[in-house]
């Protein structure tokens, strides 16, 4: 389901974001998939994912 989500965001060029609780392993999910850390508070996480074609034009190839 992730997998499908994140392939359409990437098709239509949408920024993504989601929160994760603080300490669950699900973070590292986001992270493989591209979330990174926007701001955290004491419960969560808040992370934000560009676009697949905006990750690949800042790249450093």
């Amino acid at each position: 389901m992730l997998r499908m989500l994140l392939e359409r965001c990437d098709g239509d060029g949408a920024r993504m974001r989601l929160n994760v609780l603080q300490g669950s392993r699900a973070r590292r999910l986001y992270e493989r998939r591209g979330f990174t850390v926007e701001t955290e508070d004491p419960l969560d996480v808040f992370t934000v994912r560009e676009p697949a074609a905006a990750l690949c034009a800042h790249a450093p190839w």
